[in-house]
């Protein structure tokens, strides 16, 4: 029985690498490492997105919204600077052609250093490939292996490609499919291997390369967000400055920076996970030092969309990214809003119910206790009336009888 959970749990581990391998295939063509085949020709993805004809057309029209807002703030300057008297003239007409013209600088500025940005990224991701550090998926499996024996390594397969008899071998039966022991042919030692650890680190790296790629895809909208709105962004410099430019540049440079901030965080990821599966703590034995391995591995795959929020407060605005997993975070705590929201209308609905009946029954109860009061007294009144009928035919008949009495006296 014993041998069935860990082909099983062997198993679910290589679904998740070779989920793995496929998500990091994704991260790198989002991040910009990777590019993409478009009609025949490798491109980089953001730079495909911004030379899309489409968009440009769109980018030349706002261009031209933008110089019509330009010539309104510009007028706007003028008149507030007549009341406040703060500039000359000629400071505000030169801040309106210096706005058309940096656009058009601004332009070169930013399809230039996307360029320069993706080629630097590139030459980043192949400076960490040292040895067999291209997939995370050998790096990850390498750290659960526990002991590889029949001179088999990690440098000599491709883990995605391999199955649960290739790895942990045949095993003997009795009666013909009972499993009794392992023979040890394959590549890692059944009993040596961290089943459990390899499961809950899996878990944990998936969840932390989604968020990553996430707020990477976010990235690219958010780019050509900024793209298409920077000439109206410069329209807004005769009459403040500048200000406005300068949250554009830190913004646009903050979500540049976001793909570096990323690629680090994954390859120091797999640069160190390496180091820490040579680690052994003897103090602690095998469940102790299974538990060190996957706080280090948790850990570690925390920082890859941490990594992205680090690199931005490093090189960008800090309080323009929130990338180490804000996404589950909004979405964690919107659901806690929305359920609380939801229990606490339940919990009003049923409050209400329940006040409206006790009122209905308060109401009920005092419209019998009512009529309660309201039968004894009827029933007072006709007793005092049969007593007072009583009394008068009383009163009738002892009156008549002296009369009689008096009669027959007289009689005599």
């Amino acid at each position: 029985m014993l041998i069935f959970i860990q082909e099983l749990g062997l198993l679910l581990f290589l679904w998740m690498l070779q989920l793995i391998d496929g998500i990091m295939s994704i991260f790198s063509t989002i991040s910009g490492v990777a590019t993409v085949n478009i009609n025949g020709e490798q491109l980089n993805l953001i730079e495909h997105v911004l030379g899309n004809p489409t968009l440009s057309a769109i980018f030349w029209c706002i261009f031209i919204l933008g110089i019509g807002l330009t010539c309104i703030f510009t007028i706007v300057a003028l008149v507030r600077n007549a009341i406040n008297n703060q500039r000359t003239v000629s400071t505000i007409v030169g801040k309106f052609f210096l706005a058309i013209l940096g656009a058009l600088a601004m332009l070169t500025v930013v399809i230039l250093g996307i360029m320069i940005a993706n080629a630097v990224l590139q030459l980043v991701a192949n400076i960490f490939e040292i040895g067999n550090m291209k997939e995370l998926s050998n790096s990850l499996f390498n750290a659960c292996a526990g002991e590889w024996i029949n001179d088999y390594s990690i440098s000599e397969i491709k883990v995605s490609e391999l199955t649960v008899r290739d790895i942990l071998g045949d095993y003997d039966t009795t009666l013909g499919f009972w499993p009794t022991d392992w023979e040890y042919n394959g590549m890692v030692n059944p009993d040596k291997f961290l089943y459990l650890p390899a499961l809950i680190a899996g878990v944990a790296l998936l969840l932390s390369l989604i968020t990553a790629i996430l707020n990477l895809a976010k990235r690219i909208y958010e780019i050509a967000f900024m793209y298409l709105v920077m000439p109206m962004s410069l329209s807004t410099l005769p009459l403040d400055d500048g200000a406005r430019v300068k949250v554009w540049r830190e913004t646009f440079i903050t979500k540049i920076v976001l793909a570096y901030g990323a690629v680090f965080s994954v390859n120091i990821f797999m640069l160190i996970l390496p180091l820490v599966t040579q680690i052994h703590i003897a103090e602690l034995g095998n469940l102790g030092n299974s538990l060190f391995l996957i706080f280090m591995i948790v850990g570690g795959s925390m920082v890859i969309p941490a990594g992205m929020g680090l690199f931005a407060r490093l090189f960008g605005q800090a309080d323009d990214m929130h990338a180490g997993g804000n996404f589950l975070h909004s979405a964690f705590y919107g659901g806690r809003i929305a359920s609380a929201l939801t229990f606490g209308l339940a919990g009003k609905l049923v409050a209400s119910t329940f006040g409206l009946g006790k009122k209905i029954f308060s109401g009920r109860r005092k419209s019998k206790d009512k009529d309660n009061d309201e039968e004894p007294d009827e029933n007072n009144n006709d007793e005092s009336e049969k007593y007072s009928e009583n009394e008068s035919s009383g009163e009738t008949s002892g009156g008549d009888a002296p009369a009689a009495a008096d009669s027959g006296g007289t009689s005599e």
